[in-house]
């Protein structure tokens, strides 16, 4: 199974770097948790169903040009997969070319992705998975 779910993972990303959100939310449970930092300023750390999806994807790629997310790591762990990311792009009103690195910890349930959480640091989603402390 966790072959499988790493293609739904690596699915859900090559559809969002397409535009293609409708791709997206194909793959995501109808009840999907999404979880977002609560670092991140102006940002609801949580959204649920699809229509929490949309809300979750609309907020980055709004704020920069050329947005842009390269995935680094890709690793099944256990009940979960693993996604470490280097986002980045040019801030619409600054002009500031910016880039983060942000890990993601994707849950499943009937092949669908049921939870995508965003960390701001890897050992952060890890420790989420109980993979250490």
């Amino acid at each position: 199974m966790s072959k499988e779910n790493i293609e739904v993972v690596r699915a859900a990303f090559l559809a969002f770097e397409k535009g293609e959100m409708d791709g997206v939310l194909r793959l995501c449970d109808e009840d999907i948790e999404v979880t977002q930092p609560r670092e991140i300023p102006d940002v609801s750390p949580r959204q649920h169903g699809h229509a929490g999806v949309l809300e979750a994807f609309a907020i980055w790629p709004e704020q920069w040009d050329d947005f842009r997310v390269d995935i680094l790591r890709v690793e099944d762990i256990g009940e979960h997969v693993l996604v470490t990311t280097l986002q980045g792009g040019r801030g619409k009103d600054s002009g500031a070319q910016v880039e983060a690195q942000f890990t993601f910890l994707f849950s499943f349930r009937g092949g669908k992705i049921s939870e995508w959480r965003m960390f701001m640091r890897e050992v952060e989603a890890l420790e989420a998975a109980g993979l250490c402390r």
